[in-house]
């Protein structure tokens, strides 16, 4: 019966105890308690002279929690009681108080350190979960300052803040993004908290329904398969949609998910009650890939559209004032900006409408596209003048049908929606060898599931491994127009993906030198540390995980550039080419008094424009023949109008066309 007795009590001590620092703390005070009264009541039975049982209570108190009282009591049994209770002071009060409260600051610093505590803030930015974009895109917030200040300001706020949920945030992953972010870090402005986007207490952790916009890059494929990928964002925008809907506030945050497969897409809209843009990744890179092997040296365009470091960018601005006005009246109207068209609301989302036609006027709601160094520039002038009288436009040129020899090297999932894009230029036709370990079996059968129609493409499944080089030797290089390299998802880490494709692009180069004419090569990366690696050659780079995060920052900060880039991106609409001066009969020279190089011509790029508007085409920029090996491809987007440009018969306008 003791021992019952006994094992009880200890474990109510036991559970008392780990119930944290409070329970220990009120432990401690009943002790203090305890040995205080029995201390006091002995020393009035042993040493009178006490006027109460309150006055011995306090008296061992006192001694309890004060050795200075000590030396103060006379006679042996009190002298005896002091020096018990002292003691017993040293280790109850002194020590067990000390060490709990050192216990329990150490558990507060070690919990918010993990990022448990709720955020309380507005208008803020929230980036769910931890991804191979996730710092890509951290840094494109903090260097779009601009595009930043005029984001808070519609939003009715004043200062950037950030919260980034991850699934373990850390001291060690603060560490991580503070030497990656290097001078854009500010702990002020980025907050870290742990927790999945799955989990409603993690979203309301971040305080993700006063937030301004919410990011939800798609996870990583290299880790999980397509489809657990695009689960893990539906079920995450399930899990805010329903609790918006319990609570709904004044102005839901918009939403910029990522998707893998866009067929999910419904799905997607109809769980989340507010603002939405999705941004298909798979389809996205799949695209850029395809407009590069038709239009090499688009990357380089690409590039400076989605960089806010340097050069001229897409600006869409409202401007009520322009109700009425027709596109032909603002054509001309940017002396340091191109007018790329309109964008004009469209349900719950946007139209874009680019290289409109020129009586297209603005309706109430539009906005303007703008290619400009910033966002100023893009401001149309306040007065608009009458509509310049132009050249009568005439259709541009139709591209002549050709078949397109391409050899893809490399596999993953993203290969049957590449092919889908190839399918969609019925007009063009191509010819694609592909290369890889995966079974052709295999490889056919994921094609077949996509259900798309192949009959404008030839495809034929080579199985070997292109790092070998005499398995490569064995392959016509020069019988293609285009060589693709592609990471393959079978190597887990994006670090040895990449040096697979780095090896496979080196033996390339060294199989083709000499050659007169080589294919472009196109290259595909999953490690933004790795394009430098290919600054100096002419070949081209898209870095997947770069293009996806710069593209998802731009759309939190202008929701309607989702608009813009799906109608560049996409077959059947608005495209860049690349079309060489002597296509344009009408082009002049700008000054004949200049004395260029042999070959070489002066104009200017107003006369560009006006040769190229009257094809019914937009000019956007030059690209030098001669540079595109260099950094930068050559390309010059929006020159200063009247900036005298040297160009020969091979450079070419870069141009906007339908």
């Amino acid at each position: 019966m003791f021992s019952r007795l006994k094992n009880w009590a200890l474990f109510r001590l036991e559970q008392a105890v780990i119930r944290g620092a409070g329970a220990r703390f009120v432990i401690i005070l009943i002790l203090v308690v305890l040995v205080s009264i029995s201390a006091g009541l002995l020393a009035r039975v042993l040493a009178p002279g006490f006027e109460s049982a309150a006055d011995a209570t306090w008296w061992a108190f006192l001694r309890l929690t004060d050795p200075g009282y000590l030396g103060d009591d006379q006679g042996v049994a009190r002298a005896t009681i002091s020096t018990v209770v002292t003691i017993l002071g040293y280790v109850l009060f002194t020590g067990a108080l000390i060490a709990i409260l050192v216990q329990w600051l150490n558990e507060t610093m070690d919990r918010l350190e993990q990022g448990l505590t709720p955020v309380a803030l507005d208008a803020h930015f929230v980036l769910l979960g931890w991804t191979s974009r996730t710092l890509t895109i951290l840094q494109e917030i903090l260097i779009s300052q601009g595009r930043v200040e005029r984001f808070l300001r519609r939003r009715g706020a004043r200062r950037l803040r950030l919260a980034l949920l991850a699934e373990r945030a850390d001291a060690s992953l603060g560490q991580q993004i503070k030497l990656e972010l290097g001078d854009d870090w500010n702990d002020r402005q980025i907050i870290l908290r742990s927790g999945t986007p799955l989990s409603l207490d993690a979203l309301q952790r971040v305080d993700f329904a006063h937030a301004g916009a919410i990011l939800l890059p798609a996870a990583d494929t290299t880790s999980s398969s397509t489809l657990d990928a695009d689960t893990r964002t539906v079920k995450a925008l399930m899990t805010m949609g329903v609790a918006l809907e319990e609570t709904p506030p004044e102005e839901p945050p918009l939403v910029v998910a990522e998707l893998q497969d866009m067929r999910h897409a419904v799905t997607l809209r109809a769980l989340y009650p507010g603002p939405m843009e999705i941004v298909a990744g798979d389809e996205v890179i799949s695209r850029l890939i395809v407009q590069n092997v038709r239009h090499p040296g688009l990357s380089h365009v690409y590039a400076e559209f989605l960089s806010d470091v340097s050069g001229s960018q897409i600006y869409v601005r409202e401007e009520p004032q322009l109700t009425g006005v027709s596109v032909q009246q603002l054509a001309y109207a940017f002396p340091e900006g191109v007018l790329l068209g309109l964008v004009r609301p469209r349900g719950d989302g946007f139209q874009a409408l680019l290289n409109p036609p020129d009586n297209l006027r603005l309706e109430a709601g539009d906005r303007i596209a703008v290619l400009a160094p910033g966002y100023a520039d893009a401001a149309p002038p306040e007065v608009i003048g009458a509509a310049p009288e132009l050249q009568q436009r005439q259709a541009p040129a139709g591209r002549a049908p050709a078949r397109h020899r391409v050899l893809v090297l490399g596999w993953n999932h993203r290969v049957p929606a590449l092919l889908e894009e190839f399918a969609s230029y019925a007009g063009e036709g191509f010819a694609i060898d592909i290369v890889s370990r995966v079974s052709p079996a295999k490889r056919e059968k994921r094609i077949k599931a996509e259900a798309f129609t192949t009959e404008h493409l030839e495809i034929r499944q080579l199985e070997f491994d292109y790092t070998v080089p005499a398995y490569l030797e064995s392959v016509d290089l020069a019988g293609y127009d285009n060589l693709v390299l592609l990471p393959s998802e079978r190597i887990k880490s994006e670090a040895e993906s990449d040096a697979r494709t780095i090896l496979g692009y080196l033996l390339l180069r060294e199989l083709m030198e000499g050659a007169e004419n080589p294919p472009p090569v196109l290259v595909e990366l999953q490690d933004p540390d790795n394009a430098s690696l290919f600054e100096n050659r002419r070949d081209e780079v898209i870095v997947t995980p770069l293009i996806i995060s710069r593209m998802m920052a731009r759309v939190a900060l202008r929701r309607e550039l989702r608009a813009v880039f799906d109608e560049l991106f996409s077959s059947g609409g608005s495209e860049i080419v690349f079309h060489r001066i002597a296509e344009y009969e009408s082009v002049e020279n700008y000054d004949k008094s200049e004395v260029p190089d042999a070959g070489e011509r002066v104009y200017s790029f107003a006369d560009l424009q006006r040769a190229v508007d009257a094809r019914g085409e937009i000019a956007i920029g030059i690209r030098r023949a001669g540079q595109r090996g260099k950094p930068g491809g050559g390309v010059q987007l929006n020159p200063g109008r009247d900036e005298r440009l040297w160009l020969n018969e091979d450079d070419e306008i870069i141009v906007l066309t339908t």
